[in-house]
């Protein structure tokens, strides 16, 4: 058992802030001073240097609630000089069982003790650099941008990385995180002397989160609308970032059984990154390789729209919210990363379409302007009557009032020369677009205005779209309207839509109640209400007239358990087969049907060695019934290995069939951490749905910083009832990165 002297300190000093006002100052200030002095990062705070360093406390507790009232302190330092920002933080525990789910770069989860940094340079509300660590040392750096209002899959990119170092170390009682963040890695204003600034920390063995910032417990921890500020002893000057060489070379050999044809190829090229000013940057690619991308999940759609998967290549990452945060969830997506270096062959079948190269420039004009412009110019394939496109993207964002802000978008792709097999009206594809994003001061308030027009080398077409979403949420309640338009002809060719020709309305309520003592932390009701349909001559069409009901529990220690009904009348247009393996018998279009799903999901404790989640539904599909299943379970061998499995299943029963679609998706994942540079990951994925069978295997080396090794296995093999397995493609990926 501890000695409990060891806590009897930071307590103190804790309730010194709290009694003196520090730790209830909504939105505090902190004093960056300079230093000559030379710091080590080695995870300790004995230098000369720190003990002349001004020092803050995180002073709120965010989650399970709101309050100064906590067990555990948080120091944290910071110094600068001339090309760096220094960081020293002390995390005090009463125990010292840390959960440390992983050594690996980037680590995630609410389930690991860590802490959180963010730096709004530019001091906008919109967009951060986050860097992260924990006791071991182990790096996370992060972009949020959308001002952190949105979901994390929008706000969140995990795929940029940063050049820092970073150590820690764990003492009796507490653990320290020292960092050092070149200032050459950041872009900032010249001559700036603040920049807004805020801190958070996971801690598992409290079941909390702390921060430096009073947040409102209905928003995220990383909400850029909640931030202190830190104040530098004298101006920073430029940024100084440097000229970055990124070459890399490729060694593959590849055999495509399906096509009888083995290949083996070495391939050269990279990337250039041009600092232009303290806030743009200009991307330079060549013969772009992304094979160091990990393999996509395999996933069942019983949807007849396509799913958006993420976008993982390290080029199109940094400021990617200047050219995605554009149009309306699951309604419309103006551009869309993803659609460069991809195209349908001559049977429709998605594969791969070669980058020639392209640029990006991107970042900040001014204070108030940040600017997109992507060029990239992909290759054709004569074989697959997939032409060379030029595909150009311009986007442009305007601050105005506190945080919000006017953008403009333009988007073009167009055949790079003539080709025979190109339909007339195929040749080139256009859209402009203005937007008016909403973010109130106090994040009470947010939403969007956008119209947007196509152009093609169609004649009187009707190329517009336009829309509006509105949000206010508080504590308690949430209220958002959503009301969108799109065009009969209206085409984005480097987009998503589900849908043209149609108008939704989509309301949505949600109400929470949280208890003032026991083990749930809050209760939440919401109904999502969606209604598509068309306006025409003889009146309303309906599309789709659906709701959703949901009851989810949230407990202190981080399960979760929910309930869901959900109901469908959806007019199918075409023929239709959503089980995705009987596409000789579908569903006959031009009729409606009815579907109406009940579900409920539990997901454990995440901070435990053993976790798991698991959905349950049953009810009417279509003109049939459903019964599913979807459970993840999760072994944790800390800090080394993070084990996984995926079991999914429908049993889909419809009247015009003869027998149950059974379709499962198996997943088993092992992901070690050797080290904090050494990694190993394996997925092995069997969908019934798409009859494949897959491994992906991938050792990675980071060797020196950003700069990496790369060995990749793929195999894949096509997997029928009833018959043996038959291979389909088999490679193997040799990869070194150099960041120069």
């Amino acid at each position: 058992m501890k000695n409990n002297l060891y806590f009897l300190g930071p307590q103190l000093l804790l309730l010194f802030f709290v009694v003196t006002g520090v730790a209830q100052d909504a939105f505090p200030e902190m004093e960056v001073k300079f230093t000559t002095s030379e710091i080590t990062v080695d995870g300790n705070d004995m230098e000369d240097a720190w003990k002349m360093a001004d020092s803050t406390y995180a002073g709120w507790r965010h989650f399970p609630d709101v309050t100064t009232d906590f067990n555990n302190p948080t120091q944290l330092k910071l110094l600068f000089d001339d090309k760096n920002l220094y960081l020293l933080c002390k995390a005090f525990s009463v125990s010292d069982d840390y959960i440390i789910p992983s050594l690996k770069w980037d680590f995630s989860g609410v389930a690991a003790d860590k802490i959180n940094f963010l730096f709004d340079t530019f001091s906008d509300g919109n967009i951060a650099y986050m860097f992260g660590s924990n006791m071991r040392g182990v790096k996370s750096d992060i972009l949020v941008s959308n001002g952190g209002v949105s979901t994390p899959q929008n706000d969140i990119n995990r795929t940029w990385d940063a050049k820092f170092d970073v150590e820690g170390q764990t003492y009796p009682g507490y653990y320290i995180i020292e960092m050092k963040i070149p200032l050459a890695t950041l872009n900032f204003p010249k001559g700036v002397d603040s920049w807004r600034f805020n801190f958070f920390r996971f801690d598992t063995s409290e079941y909390q989160r702390t921060s430096w910032v009073k947040i409102p417990q209905q928003f995220k921890d990383y909400n850029l609308a909640f931030m202190g500020k830190i104040n530098f002893e004298k101006p920073l000057g430029k940024s100084n970032a440097n000229i970055s060489l990124i070459p890399f070379l490729n060694a593959i050999t590849q055999n495509n059984v399906e096509e009888n044809n083995k290949t083996e190829n070495i391939a050269v090229g990279g990337d250039v990154k041009i600092p232009i000013g303290n806030g743009l940057n200009l991307d330079l690619t060549y013969n772009p390789d992304f094979s160091q991308v990990e393999v996509d999940e395999e996933f069942v759609n019983l949807r007849r729209f396509e799913i958006k998967l993420p976008e993982k290549r390290q080029f199109f990452i940094q400021n990617s919210d200047l050219f995605s945060n554009f149009g309306a969830i699951r309604t419309i997506t103006p551009f869309f990363t993803r659609r460069i270096g991809l195209a349908r062959d001559i049977d429709g079948n998605l594969i791969e379409n070669d980058i020639i190269g392209g640029l990006r420039l991107n970042g900040k004009v001014s204070n108030g302007l940040k600017l997109g412009f992507l060029s990239m110019l992909t290759n054709d394939d004569i074989a697959n009557e997939i032409p060379s496109n030029l595909n150009t993207v311009l986007s442009l964002n305007q601050k105005v009032f506190n945080r919000s802000a006017l953008k403009f978008l333009f988007i073009n792709r167009e055949n790079a020369k003539d080709y025979d097999f190109v339909d007339a009206n195929d040749t080139y594809n256009r859209m402009v677009g203005l937007e008016y994003d909403l973010n109130s001061v106090d994040n009470k308030w947010n939403g969007r205005f956008f119209t947007y027009n196509s152009f093609s080398p169609l004649k009187n077409e009707n190329g517009f779209s336009g829309g509006v979403r509105l949000t206010r949420e508080t504590l308690q309640s949430e209220v958002n309207f959503e009301y969108s338009y799109l065009g009969d002809d209206f085409r984005t060719d480097l987009g998503i839509l589900r849908r043209i020709g149609v108008s939704k309305f989509a309301p949505y309520y949600a109400y929470k109640i949280y208890p003032k003592k026991g083990k749930v932390n809050y209760y939440r009701f919401s109904y999502n209400h969606w209604l598509w349909f068309k306006l025409n001559s003889s009146g309303e069409d309906f599309l789709e007239n659906n709701f959703l009901i949901r009851l989810l529990t949230v407990y202190t220690n981080q399960s979760t358990l929910g309930m869901r009904l959900f109901n469908a009348n959806e007019y199918l247009p075409n023929d239709f087969d959503p089980t995705g393996i009987n596409k000789d018998s579908p569903l006959l279009g031009g009729q409606t049907y009815h579907s109406r799903i009940f579900e409920i999901n539990y997901s454990s404790n995440p901070a435990k060695n053993f976790y798991f989640e698991v959905v349950q539904n049953y009810g009417k599909f279509y003109n049939g019934t459903k019964y599913s299943f979807e459970n993840s379970f999760f072994i944790r061998f800390q800090p080394t290995l993070l084990t996984s499995i995926k079991i999914n299943y429908d049993a889909i029963q419809l009247d015009h069939l003869n027998k149950t679609a059974k379709l499962w998706l198996v997943g088993p994942k092992f992901d070690f951490s050797f080290t904090k540079t050494l990694y190993w990951a394996t997925l092995i994925q069997f969908n019934s749905q798409s009859e494949n069978f897959g491994i992906n295997s991938r050792l990675q080396w980071r060797f020196n910083g950003l700069s990496n090794l790369f060995l990749v296995y793929n195999n894949n093999y096509l997997v029928r009832d009833g018959s043996p397995w038959v291979p389909r493609v088999r490679s193997i990926n040799l990869k070194v990165t150099y960041w120069l």
